[in-house]
């Protein structure tokens, strides 16, 4: 049976802002617990929907009537979508939310408590989780060099999980107990912000393809003098990388090339380096070098390879 929706009469506490493509399976799936654990929030949905071919558009609008469906073309990718989504947001507060991840019960309650207590955080959010339970690694410091050889997938890092480059770049995994922490980046896989906020400061950063756009808001955030928080009494579960933007080899070849750019603008503004600064050189070098690296997995291994590479 379906869940009633939300009263299109109350005014939304929260704003859910989804950018959707052929992905019905997983957004029904996240539909329902959102609607399933909403508590008495009152809550808005926004869908900014891509052209899907499948039965997207139906699933949401069955599930939730009152839903905000905006279709646009796929070619409008996921950075844009989120902005043209933002537009129809009039919620006190905006989740950007991926399709393929699921709201544990008090999750959102949660969320916007927390932020109706502290006005100094611009962004939160709660513990993201593999299907399995286990931490998923997306509450991180700002990486260093360093994180290049020990980061998030990389095979160093599994064999030597206590080294402390991994350790402080791996914040989610490392810390303690429920307490609210800061972070420096938060994943807009499920991230919340103030909306007068989000609009003023002009939402994601549209050179962003698809990765670290939500590093960048972050930092971003962070240098107006807001808080960037961790409320892990919050959880959100995460099927990572089923939204369909690595479904096949293509998709996962463009990723690749993506990732690495934004990695590239990502560390760049977080640093500030001026356009002479011969650690820019450095970077876009390195991170040239990853991406022929990575390329070079796809070719070897092209069913199993990631954007991002590796498992978590």
């Amino acid at each position: 049976m379906t869940a009633p929706a939300p009263s299109a009469s109350s005014a939304p506490a929260l704003t859910i802002l989804i950018v959707n493509r052929n992905s019905a399976g997983y957004l029904r799936d996240c539909l329902r617990s959102i609607l399933d654990t909403r508590d008495d929030l009152a809550l808005e949905l926004v869908l900014v929907d891509g052209s899907s071919t499948d039965n997207s558009v139906t699933v949401a609008r069955e599930l939730w009537p009152t839903v905000k469906t905006v279709l646009v073309p796929e070619s409008l990718g996921y950075v844009r979508g989120n902005n043209v989504g933002l537009k129809h947001a009039t919620g006190r507060y905006t989740m950007y939310l991926n399709s393929d991840t699921v709201i544990r019960p008090g999750a959102l309650a949660e969320l916007v408590r927390h932020l109706d207590a502290h006005p100094e955080i611009g962004v939160a959010s709660g513990t993201i989780l593999n299907t399995d339970g286990s931490d998923q690694g997306v509450v991180r410091r700002f990486p260093t060099f360093m994180n290049g050889l020990f980061g998030r997938r990389s095979v160093l890092s599994r064999l030597f999980p206590n080294n402390p480059w991994y350790r402080q770049y791996m914040q989610s995994r490392f810390e303690q107990g429920d307490a609210p922490y800061e972070a420096e980046i938060l994943s807009a896989c499920s991230m919340i912000l103030p909306t007068r906020l989000l609009q003023e400061t002009g939402g994601m950063d549209e050179r962003f393809h698809f990765y670290w756009v939500d590093a960048e808001l972050c930092c971003r955030l962070a240098r107006r003098g807001y808080k960037v928080v961790c409320v892990p009494r919050a959880r959100i579960v995460h099927h990572e990388g089923k939204g369909g933007s690595t479904s096949t080899f293509a998709k996962r070849l463009r990723m690749n090339l993506a990732f690495n750019h934004d990695a590239y603008l990502a560390y760049v503004e977080y640093h500030q380096f001026s356009r002479w600064d011969p650690r820019r050189l450095l970077t876009k070098l390195l991170l040239t070098a990853r991406t022929m690296a990575g390329i070079g997995l796809l070719l070897l291994r092209p069913a199993r390879a990631t954007s991002s590479g590796g498992s978590n």
